[in-house]
C-alpha cells in the first residue's frame, strides 16, 4: 500500500492524481445530485475553462510541492516546475480550442464541436466535464504503470526531474488520444434534442395524460420523438376528454400559461386530412381558436 501511495505521490503521476481527485470529487456531487453534468455550461468558453483547469493543476502542483518541499526542496522545486509545465500547456490548449470556438464552433453543452484538433480527436458533441474525466483516468494510469520502469531504465542517463517532467508531457498527450478515441461511442447519449416551440404546436395532436380537462385544469403530453414534453391544458367547452384521449391544441394563453385543446373528435372528415400538414394544421388551429 506505501508503495502505491508513493507512486501515486511522486512527481509527475501526484498532478494526475490532483486532477483525478477533482474529477471523482465532481462526480460525486453529481451523483448526490448537487450538481449537474452540464455545470459548465452556458456563457463559459473553452478558453476561460482552460484557463481554470490550468489554474487548478498549477495550484495544486505548487500545494504539493510545498508540502513535499519540507522534506527534499530540490524535489520540492521539481515538482512545482512539472505542475507549471503541465497547467501551461492545458492552458494553451484551452486557449486554442477558444479560438476555434469563436470562429464559429458550436456553443451548446459546453461541447468540443466543430473542426477544430480536439475535434478531429473524437470529442466533438461530449461534455468537457466527460472529456476531461476521461483524459485525467487515462494520463494518470499511464503515468502510475510507466513511471517506476521508466526511471529504472533511463534514470541514469538524464537529471530525474527533466525524465519526469518528459513523462508527464507524454502521459498527458497519449491519455488526450486515447481518450478520444474511448468517448466517441458516447456521442450519441449526449445528443440534445430542443423541445418544439408554442407556435409550432399549433394544430398538432396531443395526448390528454390527466383524468379530465376542464376550462381550469388537465395535462397531456406531446412526443416530440424524444422523452416527450408535458404540456398544462384546458378545454373551454364541455367535452369528455380522460386519459390516453387525442385533443387538438389550439392556441396558448400566456397569461395562465395553459394550452387551450379540443378533441380530435370534434373534427370535420375534411378538418382531419389537414392534420397531416403542419402548415394546414395551424392554420385549422387558428382559425378554431378564433370560433
Amino acid at each position: 500500500m506505501s508503495a502505491f501511495l508513493d507512486t501515486i505521490l511522486a512527481f509527475p503521476t501526484a498532478i494526475f492524481t490532483i486532477v483525478l481527485g477533482v474529477v471523482m470529487t465532481y462526480w460525486l456531487f453529481v451523483i448526490a445530485g448537487a450538481v449537474g453534468i452540464d455545470l459548465f455550461d452556458g456563457d463559459i468558453t473553452l478558453e476561460s475553462g482552460g484557463k481554470a483547469l490550468g489554474g487548478a493543476i498549477e495550484g495544486g502542483g505548487k500545494a504539493l510541492s510545498g508540502a513535499i518541499e519540507g522534506g527534499g526542496k530540490a524535489l520540492g522545486g521539481a515538482i512545482e516546475g512539472g505542475g507549471k509545465a503541465l497547467s501551461g500547456a492545458i492552458e494553451g490548449g484551452g486557449k486554442a480550442l477558444g479560438g476555434a470556438k469563436a470562429l464559429g464552433a458550436h456553443d451548446s453543452d459546453f461541447d468540443v464541436d466543430g473542426g477544430g484538433v480536439l475535434a478531429a480527436m473524437g470529442f466533438a458533441g461530449i461534455p468537457i466535464t466527460v472529456s476531461v474525466s476521461f483524459v485525467a483516468f487515462i494520463a494518470w494510469l499511464l503515468s502510475v504503470v510507466s513511471a517506476q520502469p521508466l526511471h529504472e531504465a533511463l534514470g541514469g542517463m538524464m537529471p530525474s526531474w527533466l525524465l519526469s517532467s518528459g513523462l508527464g508531457l507524454a502521459c498527458f498527450a497519449a491519455g488526450t488520444v486515447t481518450a478520444g478515441f474511448a468517448v466517441r461511442p458516447l456521442r450519441p447519449v449526449f445528443v440534445t434534442r430542443r423541445a418544439p416551440g408554442r407556435d409550432a404546436l399549433m394544430g398538432r395532436v396531443c395526448t390528454i395524460s390527466s383524468g379530465s380537462v376542464t376550462a381550469k385544469t388537465g395535462h397531456a403530453t406531446f412526443e416530440d420523438g424524444g422523452a416527450g414534453v408535458i404540456l398544462n391544458v384546458v378545454c373551454a367547452k364541455p367535452n369528455e376528454l380522460k386519459r390516453g384521449q387525442p385533443a387538438l391544441i389550439l392556441a396558448y394563453d400566456a397569461e395562465r400559461r395553459v394550452y387551450e385543446v379540443e378533441p380530435v373528435d370534434w373534427l370535420l372528415p375534411e378538418e382531419m386530412e389537414q392534420l397531416q400538414d403542419p402548415a394546414r394544421a395551424a392554420a385549422l388551429a387558428r382559425v378554431k381558436a378564433r370560433g
